[in-house]
C-alpha cells in the first residue's frame, strides 16, 4: 500500500533529522525546501529515490528498493576534512539498521563531487534500503 512507503519516508527523514541535529547539528536542506544553505560551516542535503519493487512471498507482501542519497558540504577553502568528517557521521546514521520496518544496507564511502566553481565541496553518500508492503 502507499502508505506503507509514506510511512518509509517519513522513518528515512525522521531518522536523519534527529540523529544528524543530535551529532552535527549543523543544516538540513530538503528536497523542495526554499532554505538557503548556511553561509559557512557543513551542511547535507537528503533525498529518497525509490527503485524496483519485488513479489517476496505469494501472500502479497512484497518489497521495495530505494536508495538514500546525501549530499554533503563544506565550505571552500577548508579541506575535505570537514566533508569527509560529517561524510563519516551521515554513514554512522543509517549503517545496516533496521528501523521501524526500514532495512538499511551498507553506505557507500563519501564520493567527491567535483564543484570548481562552487563556494562549497561537495561529496556523497548513498544507502540501499528496502521495505515491506502487504497488498
Amino acid at each position: 500500500m502507499a502508505s506503507a512507503l509514506d510511512a518509509a519516508r517519513v522513518t528515512i527523514e525522521s531518522r536523519i533529522k534527529t540523529l544528524w541535529a543530535a551529532d552535527e547539528n549543523t543544516t538540513i536542506i530538503w528536497p523542495n525546501d526554499p532554505k538557503d544553505p548556511p553561509a559557512s560551516g557543513t551542511w547535507i542535503e537528503p533525498a529518497i529515490v525509490w527503485g524496483d519493487g519485488f513479489l517476496s512471498t505469494k501472500d502479497g507482501r512484497q518489497m521495495i528498493t530505494g536508495v538514500v542519497s546525501i549530499n554533503v558540504f563544506g565550505q571552500a577553502g577548508n579541506g575535505f576534512g570537514p566533508v569527509t568528517q560529517s561524510a563519516d557521521s551521515v554513514r554512522d546514521m543509517v549503517n545496516s539498521v533496521e528501523v521501524s520496518g526500514v532495512r538499511f544496507g551498507v553506505p557507500s564511502g563519501p564520493r567527491r563531487i567535483p564543484n570548481p566553481e562552487s563556494k562549497w565541496v561537495q561529496a556523497n553518500v548513498r544507502v540501499p534500503f528496502s521495505v515491506d508492503e502487504t497488498v
